[in-house]
């Protein structure tokens, strides 16, 4: 059993431009990103193949992932997704599953990781990704929640606040962290199906798959995260920093 963990580092970004190379505590976000993914690699070097491969459309962030001594490869500048960009570079590798994690996540927890992996492994999902119960920021359209069956099967993901409260709040929503495993050929086909409707109206790309037919399973995560979208977001990391350090 391989697992390739592919890390897709694209430069631009409206909000943020370069981001991937921000410093962080004096380490840059893909050199935080990358030592997440390869200590997750270790945790599971007794288990399965593993492997990490960074995918890039920019010289700097090449540049720097070389010195790292990370395997890193270009792509063209414009792929559409980061999960485009992941199936350019693995469409012609050998692997039984890819975890696509994004370069702009470096709190995500490594052990979080691990557990997304070896149950996707062990009851075969199709694709599989992190929640994380929680009560704040309900209201943010940055914030990404779903909805699951009792088979912990996503409903529906959305921007909006979900679920919706009509004589109270919840006591709790699960926030989506934008992590992904998924079996090679879901992967495949996913990056051949059309753009869905749901997915153009709220800009999420996982819905495609739920409106394909194609099962969403999510595994709950330990540790809460901060993605990184704009500068202020880089303060924030490092607060979450300081206090580990504590």
């Amino acid at each position: 059993m391989k697992v390739i963990i592919a890390i897709p580092a694209r430069y631009f970004s409206k909000r943020f431009p370069g981001k991937l190379l921000a410093l962080i505590k004096g380490k840059t976000m893909i050199e935080r990103v990358y030592e997440k993914a390869k200590n997750t690699e270790v945790y599971l070097k007794s288990k399965y193949e593993t492997e990490v491969i960074i995918a890039t459309d920019d010289e700097r962030i090449k540049r720097i992932c070389e010195k790292l001594g990370a395997n890193v490869v270009m792509t063209p500048s414009d792929l559409p997704s980061g999960t485009d960009r992941i199936y350019y570079v693995l469409k012609d590798e050998y692997c039984d599953y890819i975890l696509n994690l994004q370069g702009d996540e470096p709190l995500i927890y490594e052990k979080d990781l691990q557990r997304l992996i070896e149950e996707s492994i062990e009851n075969g999902y199709l694709c599989s990704t992190l929640i994380y119960k929680s009560t704040e920021n309900i209201e943010d359209l940055n914030t990404v929640k779903v909805v699951i069956d009792k088979d912990r099967k996503a409903l529906y993901f959305s921007r909006a606040s979900i679920p919706f409260g009509r004589d109270c709040s919840p006591p709790f929503y699960y926030k989506h962290i934008g992590v992904y495993m998924y079996r090679k050929d879901i992967l495949k086909k996913f990056v051949e199906l059309k753009e869905s409707y749901l997915e153009k109206v709220e800009k999420l790309e996982q819905l495609r798959l739920i409106e394909n037919g194609i099962p969403v399973y999510c595994v709950f995560a330990e540790r809460d995260t901060i993605s990184v979208d704009k500068k202020e977001d880089i303060e924030k990391v490092e607060k979450v920093l300081e206090n580990f350090e504590k």
